[in-house]
């Protein structure tokens, strides 16, 4: 299943996609990770184990600080790694 996540915080320009990124090669997920026009960053989770990798994009790097994350639904999508999209 793949599900959309908008996380908002201080979470651009700090290094926070790129930790997504080694999040999801560490645990193996596929999806995105994309910079919005607002501050927040869009993170794409293509996985049935999405719990796991959220906890850990809640504690964020230690640069940026993860204030909430928010669900904003359900894709019919589906990824083969995950990427960093600009």
């Amino acid at each position: 299943m793949t599900k959309k996540y908008i996380v908002y915080g201080r979470v651009q320009g700090v290094g926070f996609r790129y930790f997504v990124y080694d999040l999801a090669m560490k645990l193996k997920f596929n999806g995105s990770a994309k910079n919005l026009p607002d501050g927040s960053v869009e993170v794409v989770i293509d996985s049935s184990r999405q719990a796991e990798i959220l906890k850990e994009i809640k504690k964020g790097n230690f640069f940026s600080h993860v204030e909430k994350i928010i669900e904003a639904g359900i894709l019919e999508l589906s990824y083969d790694d995950f990427k960093i999209l600009y």
